[in-house]
């Protein structure tokens, strides 16, 4: 059975001057250590990846909802 995996196409700046390029984010499990998240970024350089615990990566998701709202919030007021 394959591990679930969550894709997402992005641009990543790199460097400055400021270079936009096409990426990806990838999130999955390891597939040696099911309890262990991978999260990467790929694109023409290759893939960066760091692997989570669960609770690091449950810590990361949360930011990523807050800053989410955050930024949901600001798009309303901003209007």
């Amino acid at each position: 059975m394959t591990t679930p995996t969550l894709d997402l196409e992005t641009t990543v700046t790199r460097d400055h001057p400021v270079t936009h390029k096409s990426a990806t984010i990838q999130i999955d499990r390891d597939e040696f250590d099911a309890s262990v998240v991978r999260l990467a970024f790929s694109g023409q350089w290759g893939t960066t990846y760091v692997t989570l615990t669960a609770t690091e990566a449950h810590t990361v998701a949360s930011a990523l909802e807050q800053t989410a709202r955050d930024a949901a919030n600001a798009e309303v007021t901003d209007e």
